[in-house]
């Protein structure tokens, strides 16, 4: 349960202005050296992380069914092993508290536990990846913050558009922008969308897409953090990309 969003506007212009270095960063599936890895970065870059970060997993088959998939941790980050081809993987990565001290300097602690702290948040990066995905694709797994696409985006080329619906807990969230391409162009965005929630968007690239959305809830008198800080991507390899 979210506690009140109800919160003095000082503090909401504070989190805004101090919050981008602990918010910005993404989470998605890509393939690494034959492999399905976890990637957590903001852009082109690739940043080491705890695998313990990774705490969901959720694939499916074409069919919808479950198919197992193993966490397997690899140092600084962490790959998935899946027992058959998944269709659809939903990934949950959890970054933890993050709090700016009194000297400036982010720290990846909760605000009780940093003196002086100026603010803070928890941080959770969702995360739909669409593996091998034909056809129609089955239900997705259910997450805070995600995006839906409202058909395959994999069967399409450069320059193609589809329709994307932005839900918060269930429900359609109107009026944000959605990160078109969120590893080569993250500052391109969308128009708004609309009043269910969706907005049509121009594929970016014949190989890997990203698309990003962010939501933050201001907390109520919570020790730990002034805020919960979503960023929910949406990835998969377009059709016409092909490997040589």
């Amino acid at each position: 349960m979210i506690p009140s969003l109800a919160r003095p506007f000082a503090l909401v212009a504070a989190l805004l202005a101090t919050s981008t270095a602990a918010f910005a960063h993404g989470a998605w599936i890509a393939e690494r050296w034959g492999d399905l890895a976890v990637i957590y970065g903001h852009g082109a870059g690739d940043d080491p992380y705890d695998p313990a970060k990774v705490t969901e997993v959720v694939a499916l088959g074409q069919d919808g069914k479950p198919v197992a998939v193993e966490i397997k941790p690899m140092g600084n980050h962490a790959i998935l092993s899946a027992a058959s081809e998944p269709a659809v993987i939903g990934l949950v990565f959890d970054n933890g508290f993050w709090s700016q001290g009194a000297d400036g300097k982010w720290v990846n602690r909760p605000r009780h536990e940093v003196p002086g702290a100026k603010s803070s948040g928890h941080y959770i990066k969702n995360n739909i990846s669409l593996i091998h995905a034909e056809g129609p694709l089955p239900v997705l797994p259910k997450q805070t913050l995600q995006i839906v696409p409202l058909s395959n985006p994999k069967e399409l080329k450069a320059g193609d558009t589809f329709k994307v619906k932005v839900l918060f807990e269930g429900a359609p969230l109107p009026d944000v922008e959605v990160m078109i391409d969120y590893v080569n162009a993250p500052s391109l965005k969308s128009v708004k969308t609309d009043a269910h929630g969706e907005v049509e968007i121009e594929l970016r690239n014949d190989g890997l897409n990203v698309l990003a959305v962010d939501r933050s809830v201001v907390l109520g008198d919570d020790p730990a953090a002034d805020e919960i800080g979503y960023t929910a991507t949406l990835s998969f390899v377009a059709a016409d990309h092909v490997d040589e």
